[in-house]
């Protein structure tokens, strides 16, 4: 019968482009209004253990609803830190009049959620009735007379007007809560669900409640400590909660006459006496006279109307009242202390869209709070999920990683965060995520060669040839051997022909060709499926003892394109793994890669540098046949007697410096800026004494060959 509402913290929301703690489920039905406003109350619990109840009326599209809701705190979220939940249930008020009290709702329904880990989903199923669990009836109070000794002492809570204001002292575990409450309210009827309450009131402020578990100022305090010890009350309400039964009025004896004698019985037998005449006749004459006395005597005052108080409506105008409190001086301050700055900020933005006046108030204490530490805690978390996602796959991580990003740099501008090296370092985060975002990184070999081409003229099909390498040949052998090709079995493979400017670009919107890899004669071949209308394989790769080649086909003219390209041919197995071929006919033509100085990382102690965690993959995924790469820096020269590394040292750094400033001429840097690389040096800072570095290509002679990757 309710509508409900998740919210919890995901990558992804119900609402596009959402993302963090954001609603997960709900239904259709429910309100737009009623669902901001149960989002802005957050998820008011800590302890991974338990769960906080709330209850509370709102108004949302010009109706009140009776909203229940549960709050837990399980498990990690996709960031790694701690979750919490919120599972709301928002009645009309026609389905409240016919369930019991609320808080019995609460430990009755068995469908509450401790996590969601399925997709966002729209609900559907709002005609469904709630199926709760059998249970004891809620009077007489058996769950107070059990604390307190008497059942009677349930009416506490509850006045001639409705439910009063309470404040529970030392109460017991929530679920004998809940059913303190539901006794309580059931004492009231259908005015029973005009008893807001909370379980925690540490947690949810006490607005808007009038049964608290915990102090609340304005509330009149019971300790339950001693509550055995305290007078019951007494009243209609004390004894219904006592016995289980309301006033009565006392019923009458009837009386009998006694019996008669035989002799009297012969007596009546024998037709009416004198006696009896005259006592008749006198009885009547009374009744006239009695009759007279009656019509000349004053009318009685009509009997007093008895009216039973009816409870006052719920003061729903305090719903963004309750959000003020709670969200400002509850949720965002205990998120603050934990240093979730991120969902603190949307939270107070919310609070300012609800209540202007309410967040100008508490403005100088909350912003000043979220800002001095915002950009620093929130650049530290995000280069510790950055290092530990590597470039390459579907991209579908490093792409909502850059959502996040971004999202987290629009907060900090509406915040006005400290343009600080903090935030310089969080929008240099994001640009690299960005790229890592933007990148396909697979292992790669690079053959150099050369295009020979063929055509049937300018409208006819043409066809390129490629020679591969005996090494080249050799690795690409010991790749597809490894699917499992034997000589009575084929296997099956998809093959992508792409351009090829920078390594590693991604290239979403080219559609593989389905081939497969076969056995024949002593050599492997691999062979993409012709589509329709075209008479040769597009891609036909064969490698073996007698030749290394690849063979490419096309329906137009398109081959004469290629003599000075550069081109890339991707294979996947079936397992998913994947092979880049970079055939280089033109290697001047191949553009660097641009990691960033953020894709170094200098190790402290040796003073080592090296590729950062996040770029590895980008670097070691390349192999050149025929020469290795090496990391140099700015200002290095070739040949190079001394075999490439990627991990540079302070001492070739320091050798690089010194010939440097002993060189004179052109090409040589100026005074100004290797003095500047020699402080840098000085200091430690060898990054940047060094820049811009580059991942370059050394033939076994220690010729320079191409730079695939530069960190500038």
């Amino acid at each position: 019968m309710p509508l409900q509402l998740i919210f919890t913290s995901a990558r992804q929301g119900l609402v596009p482009g959402r993302s963090g703690f954001c609603t997960l489920a709900r239904h259709r039905a429910m309100p737009e209004r009623l669902a901001q406003l149960l989002e802005s109350l957050g998820t008011p619990h800590e302890g991974a253990d338990g769960a906080t109840f709330t209850f509370r009326i709102l108004e949302a599209a010009g109706q009140h609803w009776y909203v229940l809701s549960r709050f837990v705190a399980r498990g990690l979220d996709y960031t790694q830190r701690d979750n919490r939940l919120a599972h709301h249930l928002a009645f009309s008020q026609e389905e409240a009049t016919i369930l019991p009290p609320a808080a019995a709702l609460a430990y009755r329904w068995a469908g509450w959620k401790d996590e969601w880990t399925g997709d966002p989903l729209w609900l559907e199923d709002e005609a469904k009735p709630l199926a709760l669990k059998p249970a004891p009836a809620l009077t007489p109070a058996a769950s107070w007379r059990q604390l307190t000794g008497t059942g009677a002492k349930a009416a506490w809570l509850v006045n001639a007007s409705g439910p009063a204001d309470c404040a529970l002292l030392n109460g017991p575990e929530t679920e004998t809560v809940l059913r303190l409450f539901a006794e309580s309210a059931a004492l009231l009827g259908k005015a029973g669900w005009a008893a807001t309450f909370t379980t925690n009131v540490t947690l949810t402020g006490d607005d808007g409640f009038r049964w608290c578990i915990g102090l609340a100022p304005g509330h009149a305090d019971i300790d339950l400590a001693n509550a055995a010890s305290q007078p019951a009350p007494t009243g209609e309400h004390a004894r219904l909660a006592a016995m289980g039964v309301g006033p009565t009025t006392a019923a009458q004896p009837t009386p009998t006459a006694p019996k008669k004698t035989r002799t009297e019985k012969a007596a009546d037998d024998k037709g009416p006496s004198v006696g009896l005449i005259l006592l008749v006749s006198a009885a009547l004459l009374l009744a006239g006279f009695l009759g007279w006395k009656v019509m000349q005597a004053p009318s009685p005052p009509p009997p007093p109307v008895v009216t039973t108080p009816v409870a006052p409506p719920v003061d729903t105008a305090k719903a963004d009242e309750i959000m003020k409190a709670n969200l400002a001086l509850k949720d965002i301050d205990g998120l603050i202390d934990r240093e979730e700055f991120i969902d603190a900020a949307k939270l107070w933005f919310e609070t300012i869209a609800l209540s202007p006046d309410f967040a100008a108030r508490h403005r100088t204490r909350v912003v000043p709070r979220l800002t001095a530490r915002f950009a620093e805690v929130t650049a530290s978390r995000f280069i510790q999920r950055l290092d530990s996602l590597p470039p390459g796959g579907d991209g579908k991580d490093a792409a909502a990683l850059v959502n996040e990003l971004q999202e987290a740099l629009r907060i900090g501008a509406q915040l006005e965060a400290p343009p600080d090296e903090a935030w310089k370092q969080l929008q240099g985060i994001a640009s690299r995520a960005a790229l890592i975002a933007s990148l396909d990184v697979r292992p790669t070999l690079l053959v150099t060669g050369a295009w020979e081409t063929g055509d049937n003229g300018p409208a006819g099909p043409s066809q390129s040839h490629f020679t591969l390498s005996n090494e080249a040949g050799l690795r690409l052998t010991k790749f597809l051997e490894n699917s499992g090709v034997r000589a009575n079995n084929s296997i099956a493979v998809q093959l992508r022909l792409l351009p090829l400017v920078k390594l590693h670009a991604r290239e979403p919107k080219v559609r593989p060709l389905m081939g497969e890899i076969r056995r024949g004669g002593q050599g492997l071949w691999v062979e993409a499926r012709a589509e329709p209308g075209q008479l040769n394989r597009p891609i036909v790769i064969g490698v073996g003892p007698r030749a290394n080649a690849i063979d490419l086909a096309f329906r137009d003219g398109e081959a004469r394109n290629f003599p000075e390209t550069n081109r890339l041919i991707e294979l996947t197995l079936p397992n998913g793994e994947r092979l880049a071929l970079a055939l280089i006919a033109n290697p001047r033509a191949l553009q660097p890669l641009d990691l960033g100085l953020g894709g170094l990382r200098q190790d402290a102690d040796t003073g080592v540098v090296r590729a950062a965690a996040w770029a590895e993959q980008a670097v070691h995924a390349v192999a050149w046949v025929g020469g290795t790469a090496g990391l140099f820096p700015s200002g290095h020269e070739f040949p190079d007697r001394d075999l490439p590394s990627l991990r540079a040292t302070r001492s070739s750094l320091d050798t690089d410096l010194i010939r440097l400033e002993s060189k004179s001429g052109p090409g040589t840097p100026s005074s100004a800026i290797l003095t500047e690389r020699r402080r840098l040096f000085i200091a430690a800072d060898l990054i940047r004494a060094g820049a811009p570095w580059k991942l370059t290509i050394v033939s076994p002679r220690g010729e320079e060959l191409p730079t695939l990757i530069e960190f500038r």
